[in-house]
């Protein structure tokens, strides 16, 4: 899904008045950043909270990390610290 439409204006505007080919060049770039990746625009639009995001899935990878039995430290030869 693409960017606001307002965010595409702006770059309209500074696309006309850039100046240098490696501007109109950068400019371009974020415009197909806008058009084809999800923006925190397309997440309000969509009922995400930045802060919640992936609440549950971030808990449940927490609990699992929780869980996991981690070999001993051992040196380089080997050898249990």
């Amino acid at each position: 899904m693409a960017a606001s439409p307002k965010a595409f204006e702006a770059l309209a505007v500074r696309l006309r008045f850039a100046t240098s080919a490696e501007a109109v060049d950068a400019l371009l770039d974020t415009w197909l950043d806008y058009r084809d990746r999800a923006t925190e625009w397309d997440a309000a639009r969509w009922g995400f909270d930045p802060d919640r995001w992936c609440e549950t899935e971030r808990a449940e990878l927490a609990r699992r990390d929780r869980l996991y039995v981690r070999p001993p430290p051992m040196d380089h030869n080997g050898t249990t610290l």
